[in-house]
């Protein structure tokens, strides 16, 4: 695949449904707030970032968050993502939501260099979705796999003079254990952009890592299962 690929990135794992097309020095992107409504939207978005190209031109790659987050939310950008890409036999790369949301954060220069990051997502439930890693090289290093627990039960590293917590399961800030509030700065309207992540994967910023359509499957983080490791899901975000 050239390093300057025409990716269509798409990700509805929040109340945020963002779509982006980037390829050959042009960007086209929509991004909407539309809780509990990206299923009545996102086709209409994608039409207008298409400007009445077909998408087998303007299409080599479908980037996808596969999440975690709502559990509806993540249905309707695979669906979506899945019947593109059978239809027009175009590969797919899946990307981790809560990855893209740092990708995000540093695209608005919220991190600095070796800036450790909790990424959360409100899991709606009492509960939120997070990751931990590492603002490195102009890269997200996470150091373990997606988890989802109380905000009581999140733990800090014992060395960290600071952290940057992103993303909505700041909802729940006043119930994070009281070192981790107090050495944080927080950034709770964090949300995962795909003109961000359509970007990268474009210019090889970020590496893609192909798959068929039928394989592409959102990630549900269950209590005391966790997710997969990035290597053992076939994917590098």
């Amino acid at each position: 695949m050239s390093s300057m690929s025409r990716v269509l990135a798409l990700d509805t794992a929040t109340d945020a449904c963002t779509l982006a097309l980037c390829g050959e020095g042009d960007l086209r992107a929509r991004h909407e707030r539309l809780a509990r409504a990206h299923n009545r939207h996102i086709l209409g978005m994608l039409t207008d970032i298409l400007a009445e190209r077909s998408l087998a031109s303007a299409v080599d790659v479908i980037a996808c968050g596969v999440g975690p987050g709502s559990f509806t939310g993540l249905r309707v950008a695979v669906s979506v993502a899945q019947g593109l890409a059978w239809a027009r036999d175009i590969p797919i790369h899946g990307f981790c939501s809560l990855s893209a949301q740092v990708y995000s954060a540093a695209a608005l220069g919220l991190l600095s260099e070796g800036q450790w990051v909790l990424s959360t997502i409100d899991a709606q439930i009492g509960q939120l979705y997070g990751i931990w890693g590492q603002w490195r090289e102009d890269h997200f290093h996470a150091e373990e796999a997606a988890f989802i627990c109380p905000p009581e039960a999140l733990t800090l590293r014992a060395d960290l003079a600071s952290v940057a917590i992103i993303g909505s399961g700041l909802a729940h800030a006043e119930r994070f254990p009281p070192q981790l509030q107090h050495l944080s700065t927080v950034y709770p309207d964090i949300t995962p952009d795909a003109a961000v992540m359509a970007q990268r994967l474009s210019t090889g910023s970020l590496a893609l890592a192909l798959q068929p359509a039928h394989s592409l499957s959102p990630q549900y983080v269950q209590q005391n299962i966790g997710w997969k490791k990035l290597s053992e899901q076939g994917r590098h975000d």
